[in-house]
């Protein structure tokens, strides 16, 4: 928690044009990466007028330069209620005396956020985040930086996880057996989407990297979806990307570590609501090829998250937080489950993707 005096300089450095009557800790969703503050100002005959501010992980993300480079362009381009507030300097975002990255959005009164998906609230999660790739395809240029390298080069994880498991960090892998195996049984889906791509089948697109219902603010009187946020790993990719964690965030009901395996259904109607939303979404943005590959792409995505969950419980838990003991296996087990899931319902899935 910063103290009190590094937040009012930091604050004082953006363009408010008000007194600043409090800085708080955000309270709301809004992940566990970046540090988020609300910033309270005294307006026009005393009315409050709210900010966003947050502290930027360094340690995450290894230019973060770069990473305010893109969410500043994007947020220019694709316009909506989410505005970064530039400094007064006119810069998009501020570093302060310890070498620290701040930015400051308006606060978007009104909005809330969905922590479980009903159909018609998967519908437009995804609805929006097919509008946000079809609004960025004519982003001038030059291409957006890539935030976090290789992040969903699926045969590259699978490589890493191969070395997790030879080394063994943790002395887990007795442990991890029968989920070892699971994943080379699977390992062939590795390469579906980069072999694609690498073909020529599927172009590069601009995509937000981490698709789910808690990046998408309503409107708390209409349910309408507002904008996507959390922009950080917004970056070139594939569009199926989002799509196939869209499925994997929302189209089961289960926790991502729930341990009643049994729980863990894949519900084709959410799953229809995900595709109809998202191609609604879309547009005539996507190709034939990658309407084709859209089961594809989801089997693919939650494949790849069960490697991580698996190679992180093999490494000693180092990257993703967790709660007890085994936590990462069990969000593995849980991903594997849904895998299964997909993989089983393919052709039924598909012919619900050609009826959209």
């Amino acid at each position: 928690m910063e103290r009190a005096t590094v937040l009012n300089d930091v604050v004082a450095r953006f363009a408010i044009d008000a007194p600043v009557v409090a800085v708080e800790p955000f309270s709301g969703p809004a992940g566990h990466i970046n540090a988020s503050y609300v910033v309270t100002a005294r307006g026009a005959r005393d009315r409050p007028v709210r900010f966003f501010l947050q502290r930027l992980n360094r340690h995450v993300f290894p230019d973060l330069d770069a990473l305010m480079e893109n969410v500043a362009r994007v947020t220019r381009h694709v316009g909506g209620p989410l505005r970064l507030v530039p400094t007064r300097e006119g810069l998009a975002w501020a570093r302060d005396d310890q070498g620290d990255v701040w930015r400051l959005y308006g606060f978007i009164e009104g909005a809330v956020a969905r922590t479980m998906a009903s159909a018609a609230d998967a519908e437009r999660a995804a609805r929006a985040f097919g509008a946000f790739q079809r609004a960025l395809a004519d982003l001038p240029g030059p291409r957006l930086h890539e935030t976090i390298p290789h992040f969903h080069d699926t045969p590259r994880r699978l490589e890493s996880f191969e070395c997790a498991v030879e080394r063994d960090a943790a002395h887990r892998a007795s442990e991890a057996r029968g989920e070892i195996a699971r994943i080379h049984a699977h390992q062939d889906l590795a390469a579906v989407l980069m072999q694609a791509a690498a073909g020529g089948s599927l172009p590069e697109r601009i995509v937000h990297n981490d698709a789910k219902l808690a990046n998408v603010l309503f409107d708390a009187a209409s349910g309408d979806a507002l904008c996507v946020v959390d922009l950080d790993t917004v970056m070139p990719g594939l569009a199926l990307y989002d799509f196939g964690d869209l499925v994997r965030s929302m189209a089961t009901r289960a926790a991502e570590d729930e341990r009643d395996l049994g729980r863990v259904r894949l519900e084709p109607e959410l799953f229809e609501s995900i595709a109809r939303g998202y191609v609604t979404g879309t547009r005539e943005f996507l190709t034939g090829a990658e309407r084709e590959l859209l089961v594809s792409a989801a089997q693919v995505i939650v494949f790849e998250q069960a490697v991580r969950f698996l190679i992180d419980h093999l490494e000693g838990d180092r990257y993703y937080r967790v709660a007890r003991p085994g936590h990462n296996l069990d969000r593995c087990r849980t991903q594997l489950a849904l895998l299964d899931a997909l993989c089983q319902q393919e052709h039924p899935l598909r012919r619900r993707i050609t009826r959209i």
